[in-house]
């Protein structure tokens, strides 16, 4: 043996870089072979069961179940396959996903219990304004070729209306709604026209009224009165939403702890300076 081989041989900082390599070498080898093991355990089939039994409301049969846990394992290789080749990398559906999954963890950390029957009673006074019932109307109408053609039909229809279903001009839209508030008018043909409406009296063909489609003559049959909410019926509802407050309250805390853990650097446009 050559004496530069021998003094080589005898370097243990020559012995301690081969070992280091020889072992980085069988780690990422160990590595390699694990990322092709796919490994299915009970907990992983009654996932997929559930799952199943989720959507048919009935448990897979042997054959269903090799079905499920082949096309776990299709999807996983498919996975694999993806993040190997980079596919994931500045995805935006793939980065908005992931954003929602997290999402949806924080949601679930902030889920709150019932409150007991003073606190949702309180809940309830606060915001009692959206469990009352606005006045509505239950109207019908007569759609005109202009103005002054629904001049003559309000004329017409005061002294007949037995046919007042078949005057006036054809409507994309139904001639009769019931109990409608000014809002749901609002949205239906136009905010002028849902004020105009709640303004007449009932009882008699009026107008002519203008919506965001043309002229009409209406009539109000009967106007409901606004109903003022109550506790005793209205808990349930009272219960859902007063969850619902509190679970995006505590959303926005987790987010903020969120955020706070975060610094947000600007950096400078290239060429700005220039």
């Amino acid at each position: 043996m050559p004496d530069w081989l021998r003094r080589l041989a005898q370097d243990r900082l020559i012995w301690f870089v081969v070992l280091g390599v020889a072992l980085f070498g069988a780690d990422r080898l160990m590595q390699m072979r694990a990322q092709n093991i796919i490994k299915i355990n009970l907990p992983l089939v009654e996932k997929l069961v559930a799952q199943w039994e989720g959507q048919t409301e009935r448990r897979p049969n042997a054959r269903e179940l090799d079905a499920l846990i082949e096309g776990y394992i299709r999807e996983e290789i498919l996975v694999r396959e993806a993040a190997r080749l980079g596919l994931d990398n500045d995805d935006i559906i793939i980065r908005r996903r992931l954003a929602q999954k997290v999402e949806f963890l924080l949601a679930d950390e902030a889920d709150q219990e019932l409150p007991d029957e003073a606190a949702l009673r309180r809940f309830f006074d606060d915001n009692q304004s959206q469990y009352e019932t606005p006045e509505t109307l239950s109207w019908r109408h007569v759609f005109a070729d202009g103005a002054a053609a629904a001049e003559e039909m309000k004329a017409a229809l005061q002294r007949d209306e037995s046919d007042w279903q078949n005057i006036g001009q054809p409507f994309m839209l139904n001639r009769q709604y019931a109990r409608q508030s000014e809002l749901d008018l609002s949205r239906l043909m136009g905010k002028q026209f849902a004020v105009a409406l709640f303004a007449e009296k009932t009882g008699a063909w009026r107008g002519p009224v203008q919506s965001a489609f043309g002229w009409h003559v209406v009539k109000i049959d009967t106007r409901h009165a606004a109903a003022k909410a109550q506790f005793d019926p209205m808990i349930e509802q009272a219960a859902r939403d007063y969850q619902k407050a509190q679970r995006q309250a505590a959303l926005a805390k987790a987010w903020g702890d969120l955020r706070a853990r975060y610094q947000v650097e600007l950096l400078p446009v290239e060429g700005a300076g220039e």
